[in-house]
Order: structure tokens, then C-alpha cells, then sequence
């Protein structure tokens, strides 16, 4: 699934993120953290700089976990019509 390795990779360091950075905004590529932001729109701009229209996580860091996952394949937005 798209973001599973950088979801992983908070994961990996959220504690240490918590004890530096709680309620900032962490910018993941692959299993690289490019920097931690203010504002998810700061993250996303330097997403795009540095590596272009690519698959990047922009992930608030909170203690409790606020991701949803909501594929939409399963709520048949695929064949969505404007």
C-alpha cells in the first residue's frame, strides 16, 4: 500500500519526534525524515523542492494516532462523475 514504508518509519521514531517536536508536522520519504514543519503546507512545499510530485507523508506528531485510511476504491470515488 502507498505510504505503508513511511508510515513504518514514524513509527519507527515517533517517541524521539514526541519528545522534540509534538504537535509539528513531519515530512517522510521513503524512510527518510526531510524535516519537521510548523504547517502541513510548509512540509508539502519542501516535499515538492526537494523531490518532486512523488508520494511523501505529512504526518502531525501526537501521541494519539488520528490517521484514517479510507481507500477510495472502497467508497467507489474511482468512477466518481463531476
Amino acid at each position: 500500500m502507498v505510504l505503508d514504508a513511511e508510515l513504518r518509519y514514524f513509527e519507527s521514531i515517533k517517541d524521539d519526534l514526541l519528545r522534540h517536536s509534538e504537535t509539528k508536522f513531519a515530512l517522510i520519504i521513503g524512510k527518510e525524515l526531510l524535516g519537521i514543519f510548523d504547517n502541513p503546507g510548509e512540509a508539502y512545499k519542501t516535499g515538492i523542492e526537494k523531490r518532486g510530485n512523488v508520494p511523501m507523508l505529512i504526518k502531525q506528531v501526537l501521541k494519539e494516532d488520528t490517521t484514517a485510511r479510507v481507500p477510495a476504491m472502497m467508497l467507489g470515488l474511482l468512477h466518481a462523475r463531476t
